[in-house]
């Protein structure tokens, strides 16, 4: 990969290996529930973090229907109801005849952790709203000095060097104030070249990736996307035939779903030095 120019990085479960706020977000979640639904959102949430829920990291939550897909090139090839139940083939054929689309509204891709505690807390009656508010709480509670992060070893100095002949992107779905925060935090604030927040990933990850193409003057062979979701930072860059390096903690993929597999993000530090 020596001929890579411009690498692209994911921020919430990328450049730290920090898991503890997840907690925190299901927690506040939770207390905004009604008191009969506590027990049910908090039973599923630790079902689904052992893998015994149909809820599962590569899966979709198709809020409309309420149901868990599975899917393939975008075509559902099974769905569940929210207890396990397997849907007919006939029902899968009816509700999802072509290829389904996923958004930030009504089909979310659970791609990592975040989507966990958020798709339950839909299931339970929750909107849009409410999960963003959620969401922003626990992004305020990362900023502040309660939540202590630890750097991934060597990281910083691996970035530095790479520096020397690449462009170094973030591009993350969260929001600048909370992201800088996080960045300051892990002595990576003045590494990137060029920063993208809120990006709505999937939706807009291709054009995001166009874009940087042209302001580098690059080829897409020559771009790097590295990420913890598939869906967000994986897929997309494949598409475009840029090279991908995606971070499964959860072992959810197979060999030919990315150019280089691993199971942290202080596995691809000798990487990316080499």
């Amino acid at each position: 990969m020596n001929h890579i120019k411009v690498i692209i990085f994911d921020l919430d479960g990328t450049l730290y290996e920090d898991t503890h706020h997840f907690s925190y977000y299901a927690q506040c979640l939770q207390k905004r529930l009604p008191k009969e639904k506590k027990g049910s959102f908090n039973t599923d949430y630790n079902t689904a973090l052992t893998g015994k829920h149909p809820l599962q990291i590569g899966r979709i939550y198709d809020a409309k229907h309420d149901l868990i897909l599975i899917q393939k090139e975008n075509f559902v090839i099974e769905a569940y109801e929210w207890n396990g139940q397997p849907c007919t083939e006939e029902r899968v054929r009816e509700l999802y005849p072509g290829m389904i689309t996923v958004d930030l509204d009504q089909m979310f891709s659970i791609g990592d952790l975040w989507w966990i505690p958020s798709s339950i807390a839909r299931h339970y009656g929750l909107g849009n709203h409410q999960t963003y508010e959620a969401f922003m709480d626990t992004r305020q509670y990362m900023m502040s000095p309660e939540f202590h992060m630890n750097p991934v070893a060597g990281l910083r100095e691996t970035i530095e060097n790479l520096k020397k002949q690449c462009q170094i992107i973030l591009m993350t779905n969260s929001p600048q104030p909370d992201s800088e925060a996080i960045l300051q935090k892990l002595f990576l604030k003045d590494m990137f070249d060029h920063k993208i927040y809120e990006a709505r990933k999937p939706i807009m990850t291709k054009q995001h990736i166009e874009d940087i193409q042209q302001k580098y003057g690059v080829y897409f062979s020559q771009m790097m996307s590295i990420g913890d979701n598939w869906i967000n930072e994986i897929f997309p860059a494949q598409e475009l035939g840029c090279k991908t390096i995606f971070i499964d903690p959860y072992h959810r993929s197979g060999e030919d779903q990315a150019d280089i597999i691993v199971k942290r993000i202080g596995e691809i530090i000798p990487i990316l030095r080499s």
